[in-house]
């Protein structure tokens, strides 16, 4: 006979057995839902941020990803319109600065502030979160540091025009744009189908140039105007590029992976592009044998800050709130595996620039070296879609775009600005 002694035991021993056996189903059924927007088409993606997603799953089978990548062009739109629903993924890349924020303040984000000593203390400084900070609460951890300005030129097809160096001033610029035509070359390879070309990579630091970094803050706080010469002055440059005939015809017809191949392909002799291109170019180039150089945009005359260069953080992930405890855990644990050291020296050795305090690899191209002594030449200014509130990052998205078909000038454009403020 069983006592009651031995019974007990074997009913403790059933009822461990049983809270085992659901602990470790509930460990292997945990499922979220992942959106991003890395094709694949740059390196940083191709060989840092896609793997160390594809290692996570590897390392933890019961944490199941449901992954849907949305091209770039289209990522923002799709999660604006999912979160004005209140129906936003689990896990999600998210972009700085005012894109976020309307999502922080609808209350769909998890705040990371009691995980967030984890990169704070040794890898992270606190400063480089800013563009995901609101009321002192980080809603993202980035994984790059992403200058939006960069001029990608081929060198030969430069000196077929005389040119042996990166013309120094905005004047001489257009003096070698008009013999790259003379010789039936496009000059600079443009895909503003998207419509935010123009304003992140050519806008941001134009504009920073002329008016001083400070300008956006001043703009918004009421100090000053989009009306202010300076800004005016800054859409003109944009508006002479597209009049000169100095961009592709069909520019506004192509993305952004588009023109990047038009100039891959010898189509044109420039392309504007941002960090996130550079490791793609450095690898593109020694493929196909192209002599490529790196510089920023040449000097204007009338520049209040010359050595602005936009940038912001970015290639963030952000966490939905209202999460269960378990799917909260699996996203906390992702987010350690994803952000580590490891992660930010190998986007290095891709030519992406971090966010982190860690040492350069002794393996990094030369060509990325040459950037990095390019960078520190300049100072961070902002990027215009990272500062604006949506409304007006829709409203100078739009009118850039028209300014180069020749559908609104410089002065309307601006004072469209000013009036949606």
């Amino acid at each position: 006979m069983i006592n009651k002694k031995n019974s007990l035991i074997i009913f403790i021993v059933l009822i461990v057995g049983i809270l085992f056996t659901s602990s470790v189903m509930a460990q292997e059924t945990v499922e979220l839902e992942m959106w991003h927007a890395w094709t694949g088409q740059d390196a940083f993606a191709s060989e840092v941020l896609l793997p160390k997603i594809e290692e996570f799953q590897k390392q933890n089978p019961n944490i199941k990803l449901k992954i849907q990548v949305i091209p770039n062009d289209s990522y923002r739109t799709k999660l604006r319109t999912q979160a004005a629903g209140g129906q936003i993924p689990d896990i999600m890349q998210t972009y700085p600065g005012s894109e976020v924020q309307p999502l922080v303040e609808a209350g769909l984000l998890m705040d990371l502030e009691g995980i967030i000593d984890y990169w704070t203390d040794d890898l992270i400084p606190r400063d480089s979160l800013s563009a995901y900070t609101f009321n002192d609460k980080v809603y993202a951890i980035p994984a790059k540091v992403n200058y939006t300005h960069f001029a990608f030129y081929n060198k030969d097809m430069l000196k077929e025009v005389g040119y042996t160096v990166w013309p120094e001033t905005y004047k001489e610029f257009k003096v070698m744009a008009d013999k790259l035509k003379a010789k039936n070359i496009v000059p600079i390879s443009l895909g503003n189908k998207a419509k935010w070309v123009l304003q992140s990579i050519y806008i941001s630091t134009i504009g920073d140039r002329l008016t001083g970094i400070d300008y956006l803050e001043d703009v918004l706080a009421g100090e000053r105007k989009f009306t202010d010469p300076a800004f005016i002055k800054a859409l003109d440059v944009i508006k002479e590029l597209a009049d000169e005939g100095y961009f592709n015809k069909d520019a506004n017809s192509l993305n952004d992976m588009e023109m990047r191949q038009a100039f891959y392909q010898k189509r044109a002799a420039i392309f504007f592009g941002g960090a996130w291109d550079i490791g793609g170019v450095i690898e593109t180039a020694k493929e196909e044998n192209m002599n490529v150089g790196i510089a920023t945009f040449p000097q204007i005359e009338g520049e209040v800050a010359p050595k602005a260069l936009s940038g912001v953080t970015g290639s963030a992930f952000s966490i939905r709130s209202g999460l269960s405890e378990a799917q909260k855990e699996a996203a906390i644990k992702f987010l350690k595996f994803f952000y580590s050291e490891e992660t930010y020296v190998d986007l290095l050795r891709t030519g992406s620039f971090v966010p982190a305090k860690v040492d350069l690899p002794a393996d990094i191209s030369p060509q990325f070296q040459e950037v990095i002594n390019l960078v520190n030449e300049h100072q961070i200014g902002p990027v215009y879609d990272a500062v604006l509130p949506i409304n007006l990052i829709q409203t100078i998205n739009n009118g850039l775009q028209s300014l180069t078909t020749g559908e609104m000038t410089s002065e309307e454009l601006a004072q469209q600005m000013q009036d949606n403020l």
